[in-house]
C-alpha cells in the first residue's frame, strides 16, 4: 500500500531513520500501513509517483498442504528386504 507522510516519524525498526512530510512509502505490512495511517502520521496515496522508501518485506508464501518439503524417510520398523518383521523374529 503506498502512503504518503503527513506528520515526522521514526522508523519503529532502526529508530535512527525519519521520514519527513511528502516522503512516499511503500507499505508491504497492512496492518502497519493501517497503523500508521489511524495514527495520523500518514494518509494513502493514490498518485503516480513511485515510492521514495518500502517498508517491510514480502512474506513467502508457505509450501501448499500435503506437499512434501523433504523426501519420506522409511520408518525404523520397516524390516529390509528378506528380513522377518520383528514381530515375526524369535
Amino acid at each position: 500500500m503506498k502512503l504518503i507522510v503527513k506528520n515526522v516519524f521514526r522508523d519503529k525498526t532502526d529508530h535512527v531513520t525519519v521520514y519527513e512530510p511528502e516522503t512516499i512509502l511503500e507499505v508491504k505490512d497492512k496492518e502497519r500501513a493501517a497503523d500508521l495511517v489511524k495514527r495520523g502520521l500518514c494518509a494513502e496515496y493514490k498518485g503516480k509517483k513511485d515510492a521514495a522508501v518500502t517498508l517491510g518485506e514480502e512474506t513467502p508464501e508457505a509450501p501448499a498442504e500435503g506437499s512434501p518439503e523433504t523426501p519420506a524417510e522409511e520408518s525404523p520398523e520397516t524390516p529390509a528386504e528378506g528380513e522377518k518383521p520383528k514381530s515375526e523374529k524369535q
